[in-house]
């Protein structure tokens, strides 16, 4: 009889929750291949970029990873060769290295270097990326039309994603790639075709800001009311190389959260502070009505440290026992260590993010549970 009442109070205790569809994903910032990294990763006629993620591998197990490619997959010949900043052009190879060792799932293409090739290598580009079973979004060509959205879902939860950028560095003579580029029009347009694809949630991806500042400007805070006035719930950001706040808009009906830049996620740019990051995570919930809403946001600080005067390895920066015990520190000294840690500190300090954290040692920035709680940064930037 006991038995019985347990299992009658479980069931009215649990009531809709039981419902709920729960989906995590995870943001990573600017993906990038200096020429260092090229001459790093090089063995003889062959590539190998995944030194760089062994550190941090395990952070991604069993995650939606979405991230910034900002780089180009161009080929050799006809006077082309692998290269770094200014003009980008990567081996295909680093494409495994980005689904193999880190899971990525998608990958926005809509930034400043997406044309550093021409139009015939961000073609390209996508060519390799979808050989590689990886998932993209920015660009429209052939059967996909500019101001595009996709939809992925993860753990049965749809989400439609949307790319633009400020523009590019480089813009091609050919008309036949089109470039999703920030303007209240553009957006507009593509989230009305994202809503088209009844996603249970919108998220937008925008490349934007200045370089090297530690807030958004004017532009990026007239784009971002516009997406969140269209439907837009979240916003990740890349494009200024270091970190900005993170900015969580609660209202009586809604959740809507802006990333404003999420910074380097891997480069060879070694200046104080543009070798540190974040990932995000961000978890939606679906209601037994269909209704789907922010129901957390967390973050792990990511610092990229050069044992080599050329290698570059993402490290985890956070102090969570939990995590450290996965991880692998082989090779830094214990200075480096506790410097690592001590920037780790730094970042969540400057992203407002709580001290607490989640059951994935994910530092807690916003929860619905404690709804009035939001990130406000402790630091000026996170130097």
């Amino acid at each position: 009889m006991r038995k019985v009442f347990v299992l009658g109070l479980v069931l009215l205790l649990c009531g809709s929750a039981c419902a709920e569809t729960r989906a995590r994903f995870l943001f990573i910032g600017d993906i990038m291949v200096h020429d260092q990294q090229l001459d790093a990763a090089k063995s003889g006629d062959t590539y190998n970029f995944a030194p760089s993620f062994r550190r941090i591998k395990p952070l991604f197990e069993d995650a939606f990873l979405v991230g910034n490619l900002e780089t180009v997959f161009a080929g050799t010949g006809k006077k082309l060769k692998y290269a770094g900043f200014p003009f980008f052009n990567t081996p295909d190879v680093f494409t495994e290295n980005l689904s193999n060792d880190l899971g990525v799932d998608l990958l926005s293409v809509a930034n400043n270097h997406i044309f550093d090739r021409g139009a015939a290598g961000a073609r390209r580009t996508v060519q390799v990326l979808e050989s590689a079973d990886l998932a993209w979004v920015g660009l429209g060509l052939d059967d996909v039309p500019s101001n595009d959205a996709i939809v992925l879902e993860n753990d049965g939860i749809r989400a439609a994603f949307i790319n633009h950028t400020y523009g590019s560095n480089e813009w091609p003579k050919s008309s036949d790639v089109h470039l999703n580029v920030i303007s209240s029009r553009d957006i507009s347009k593509s989230i009305a075709r994202a809503k088209k694809l009844s996603p249970d949630v919108i998220i937008a991806l925008f490349h934007w800001g200045n370089e090297y500042h530690f807030s958004p400007n004017v532009h990026q805070k007239r784009a971002a009311d516009v997406a969140f006035t269209e439907g837009v719930s979240l916003i990740v950001g890349t494009h200024p190389h270091v970190l900005q706040p993170v900015e969580v808009r609660v209202s009586s009906d809604d959740v809507k959260a802006v990333a404003w830049s999420l910074g380097n996620f891997v480069s060879f740019q070694r200046t104080l502070p543009r070798e540190r990051s974040m990932i995000l995570s961000a978890e939606f919930v679906k209601d037994d009505k269909g209704v789907t809403r922010l129901a957390a946001l967390g973050c792990v600080p990511l610092y990229v440290v050069a044992p080599g005067r050329k290698r570059t390895e993402v490290t985890y920066a956070g102090t969570d026992e939990g995590i450290i015990e996965k991880l692998d520190f082989s090779g830094l000294s214990r200075a480096q260590i506790a410097s690592t840690r001590a920037i780790g500190r730094n970042v969540l300090d400057f992203l407002g993010a709580q001290k607490r954290v989640n059951e994935l040692g994910f530092n807690v920035l916003w929860r619905e549970e404690s709804g009035d709680v939001l990130p406000v940064s402790r630091r000026k930037s996170p130097k």
